[in-house]
């Protein structure tokens, strides 16, 4: 089982079958920080772990403000703050000032998205910091190269790996992903790109059964939704019918 730095018992524990959240919308109803709709929905859900934007875009305002991070704490939520890194182009020091920014606010994490492929030593060193910088903090991160098949030494320099929508490539065709557990993966199944991924839109059926499949895979974080910036109306039902049987 995987246990990371910063778990306390308010969490539950990690096990192989994960459900999280991405949401990059706001989470705040006005600008001293309120909690929103989308918020409170989320927190009743309860998934293991919320990935989401520090701070909104315009106007400005911190989208993780105070009253948003208790109330995910009280309900068991880790959350995670979005950082980009351009594939490894990103100036370091931006990165590292916005990490320290973040991880000074009782965040659980770090979502690193726009990841390097792994499959040379092109970038290794650069993200071998990243890792270090976080650790530093003994908090936990995640790396997303949103690719099933990356060089399997991105197992040594993340605590969980995100492989988006290549979800079903990476427990049909990766030659090492049987020697990790399932709670290294992290997978997801959207509308993001009509078509490309996926055979049907998803909807509250397929949202179910595709985090089920996950699972019984090994791959051990899913989440279902409609658009990343947006709650599918059906979000609170896929997340109940997700629950039963699940520790509380």
């Amino acid at each position: 089982m995987l246990k990371l730095p910063w778990d306390t018992a308010n969490y539950r524990p990690i096990t192989a079958r994960n459900l999280y959240t991405i949401y990059y919308g706001w989470l705040i109803a006005d600008p001293e920080g309120t909690p929103n709709q989308e918020a409170r929905a989320i927190a009743a859900a309860r998934p293991e772990l919320l990935i989401a934007f520090f701070y909104t875009f315009e106007p400005k305002y911190t989208n993780l403000s105070e009253q948003v991070r208790k109330l995910m704490a009280d309900a068991g939520v880790r959350l995670f703050a979005y950082v980009d890194t351009d594939y490894g182009r990103r100036d370091l020091e931006a990165v590292r000032a916005e990490v320290n920014e973040y991880l000074a606010q009782d965040v659980a994490g770090i979502f690193f998205d726009q990841v390097y492929n792994f499959l040379d030593d092109s970038r290794l060193s650069y993200y071998q910091e990243i890792s270090s910088m976080v650790r530093s903090h003994t908090k936990a991160f995640i790396f997303n190269t949103g690719i099933a098949q990356p060089g399997e030494e991105i197992m040594n320099v993340t605590d969980i790996m995100m492989v988006e929508h290549d979800w079903r490539k990476l427990y049909q065709a990766n030659s090492w992903f049987a020697k990790y557990p399932p709670e290294r993966f992290m997978g997801n199944s959207s509308n993001e790109h009509p078509g490309l991924y996926f055979d049907q839109p998803i909807n509250a059926e397929i949202a179910v059964r595709d985090t089920l499949e996950a699972w019984a895979n090994g791959v051990g974080w899913h989440f279902s939704t409609d658009r990343y910036v947006s709650l599918p109306t059906w979000f609170s039902e896929y997340a109940a019918n997700l629950r039963e049987g699940q520790p509380k």
